[in-house]
């Protein structure tokens, strides 16, 4: 590892960059030697660059950078006595500017045959830099195509199993989709030739189709056993007068009407869980991450707002500079129009 500096002199000319390539080692290179050396104010902070080389490139390297620094070191004091004489002695200002141009040309004079000497060593590191950016380039470039490749197949896998999957809504001769065939309990005996060309393996689609539609049902109902039992509800507090309500302030600017929910889901049945979800392909999405994780709130706000509308909130604890807020947040009860859907 070495470090790259650029070394910003006094008033170097246009035509002379220098940069140099500091290879420290504790205690007998430290890193901070160049800045030390030539000023903090002269070398902006170094960049780490990996250059690859033997121990005695290394130390070549490190010899040819020190003298240079060296060099350029006596060449700035120089200057600076150069600079204190010209202020002390120098009497119009224009003067004094014709000898500052004419120091800093001497310094620049003197440095340049420095740095054509170390540019040797430079053009070999930054030749050895360049080849490995290169061939890291290279290796990105064939990690890519790989990434690539993989990623079209699994695309095609999984469009050919989207395409499986489509013919379950198809209509079939008779105007209902297999889908729909599903939901009404029936059980054919023989399919279409396209069908069976799609599927592929019939058995095995056809019990996939069943458990989709099982599912889709399953769902239907808990939703529409939800909404129900929350309609009754609404309706059971309304009848009575809203007996319990109470007033429940999340912050300054929130308040809500309602009452506290307490659920206990100690009594839910365990869950089956799977490492993929059925039929997917294998390595289609591979970087997907699955949750399975049920979300059971055990604290909910029943809520009525004052257009009568009942619902539910949440309440969340926020931490801020000030300590902990509170806030809810939360949903109208489902319309009319989505309770009988």
């Amino acid at each position: 590892m070495a470090l790259q500096i650029s070394y910003r002199g006094l008033r170097l000319g246009s035509d002379l960059e220098i940069t140099l390539y500091w290879f420290p080692r504790e205690p007998d290179r430290p890193a901070d030697y160049v800045a030390r050396v030539l000023g903090a104010e002269r070398t902006p902070l170094p960049r780490d660059v990996d250059v690859s080389g033997t121990p005695e490139e290394i130390a070549s390297w490190t010899t040819a950078v020190a003298v240079f620094v060296e060099h350029i070191a006596r060449e700035q004091e120089e200057l600076r006595k150069a600079q204190r004489r010209i202020r002390r002695w120098a009497v119009t200002e224009r003067r004094k500017r014709a000898k500052f141009d004419d120091a800093h040309r001497s310094f620049e004079e003197r440095v340049r045959p420095a740095a054509a000497a170390y540019q040797p060593v430079r053009d070999v590191i930054e030749a050895r830099l360049a080849e490995q950016e290169a061939q890291a380039r290279e290796a990105s470039r064939r990690v890519f195509q790989e990434q690539e490749r993989r990623r079209a197949e699994a695309v095609a896998r999984f469009r050919e199993w989207e395409r499986r999957q489509e013919v379950a809504d198809r209509p079939l001769p008779g105007g209902l989709s297999p889908r729909q065939m599903a939901a009404r309990g029936d059980a054919p005996t023989s399919w279409p030739p396209e069908v069976q060309a799609a599927a592929g393996d019939l058995a095995g689609w056809w019990a996939g189709v069943q458990a989709s539609v099982r599912n889709r049902q399953a769902r239907a109902q808990a939703v529409r056993k939800v909404v129900e039992a929350i309609t009754r509800t609404a309706a059971a507090l309304e009848a009575a007068g809203r007996p319990g309500i109470s007033t429940i302030k999340g912050n300054p600017d929130e308040v809500l009407c309602g009452w506290w929910i307490r659920i206990d889901w100690s009594d839910l049945p365990d869950t089956t869980r799977l490492r993929t979800p059925p039929a997917l392909p294998p390595g289609f999405r591979e970087e997907t991450i699955w949750q399975y994780r049920l979300s059971l709130p055990s604290d909910q706000i029943f809520t009525v707002n004052r257009s009568g509308e009942f619902g539910f909130a949440s309440e969340l604890k926020l931490r801020g500079p000030g300590g902990t807020a509170t806030r809810t947040s939360g949903s109208k009860r489902a319309s009319n129009d989505s309770q009988k859907a």
